[in-house]
């Protein structure tokens, strides 16, 4: 990189980080006032107060950056060549001989850097702070109290409970209803103070839950033949507890049994294609979950591609001038961003096959940044 692309590259960085601070302060400072008396009600005083807000909205920022990532990386690249232009930086590179997608070239290694943060953002730190994401304001656990009853589509088992831990992935006051016949003989609901999910472990024992303290004892239980695969005694290990503990395999997962519309958002692409594959998930959750993963697959070329449509709107040749031009760019992004939303849209409904939902804006972009790559200024 030259000394001129350096400078280009630090002033799209500085654009880009000045905005994401920015729109982030006014989100803090909006939600921090509307919501000021879930942080002030605990004991501590203003300091400890201060404290929770922070932690609070320290996590919350990943979350904004996933968010507003692809839009500020894009307004960054529309305000430095709207800089270059208005500071009269850019003509005397032009005289020069020096073709402007050479001087474009910095900026998008710029949006190449924000794709590849928003990458490691999504892939590595939301997975790992999905429970603190959605944690009360004011509060240090990451507690939902309420349950979306949840079934196993493979086994029929329901589960249900009155509240959710995150953190140590279990449910409060936890029922699981026993189908019959297939797992049990007569209708039966398992209760407990508390389930515990256990990841699978290959060779050992499969996915599923484990419930302290059960009610009916294991030995009531009038298991079935493919019962038996399903349900097992597991010894406590508290001696006041009498009967043992209770396992029931099932795929079910905590994050299934709340905020199924959003939850997922929040994983891997790893965990998101698990989920996927996973026969005891509902068809219309594995269809909603299938759009979002290739929205995400194709998320990072559409931003690179908005950043080729920006740079030839924003530096358009015979144009009557810059706010003509970057007001142009705006109504042609905001138009292309609508119709990827219905795109979208219209895939979960089953209008088309779900890929072609999420790809068809991208080709929209790819054609509409190839038609006006001939109109930049040279």
């Amino acid at each position: 990189m030259t000394i001129y692309d350096r400078y280009l590259l630090r002033r799209f960085w500085h654009v880009f980080a000045i905005g994401f601070f920015a729109t982030f302060g006014l989100f803090v400072v909006f939600d921090a006032f509307t919501n000021a008396d879930e942080f002030q009600d605990r004991s501590g005083g203003v300091p400890a107060m201060l404290a929770r807000m922070t932690q609070h909205y320290f996590f919350q920022s990943f979350g904004f950056l996933d968010l507003l990532g692809p839009t500020l990386a894009v307004v960054s690249v529309i305000a430095v060549f709207a800089m270059l232009q208005r500071q009269r930086e850019v003509y005397p590179v032009l005289s020069a001989g020096v073709p402007t997608y050479r001087i474009a070239f910095p900026v998008l290694v710029g949006v190449l850097s924000v794709v590849v943060l928003m990458t490691v953002n999504q892939e590595l730190i939301l997975p790992e702070i999905a429970p603190r994401l959605q944690v009360a304001r004011g509060t240090d656990k990451a507690m939902i109290s309420d349950v979306q009853t949840s079934r196993d589509f493979v086994t029929n088992v329901e589960i249900t409970g009155s509240g959710l831990d995150l953190e140590s992935r279990s449910i409060d006051r936890a029922e699981f209803l026993l189908p019959v016949p297939s797992v049990v003989a007569e209708p039966a609901t398992l209760k407990a103070k508390r389930a515990v999910y256990i990841p699978p472990q290959p060779g050992e024992h499969p996915a599923g839950w484990l419930l302290k303290d059960p009610s009916p004892t294991f030995d009531k239980l009038k298991l079935t033949e493919q019962g038996t695969t399903l349900v097992f005694a597991v010894k406590s290990n508290d001696p006041t507890v009498k009967g043992g503990d209770i396992f029931v395999a099932t795929e079910v997962t905590i994050d299934q049994l709340h905020s199924r519309s959003t939850s997922f958002k929040f994983l891997s692409t790893s965990d998101l294609v698990q989920r996927i594959r996973n026969p005891a998930v509902g068809a219309v959750s594995i269809r909603v979950q299938t759009v979002h993963l290739h929205e995400r697959l194709t998320r990072p070329f559409a931003i690179i591609l908005a950043a080729l449509i920006a740079i030839p709107l924003t530096m358009k040749k015979e144009s009557r001038g810059l706010l003509e031009s970057m007001g142009m760019c705006c109504v042609v992004l905001s138009v292309l961003f609508v119709i990827s939303q219905a795109s979208l849209q219209l895939g979960r409904l089953n209008f088309y096959p779900l890929a072609l939902g999420a790809w068809i804006p991208v080709v929209l972009a790819g054609g509409l940044s190839a038609w006006f790559s001939n109109r930049v200024q040279t």
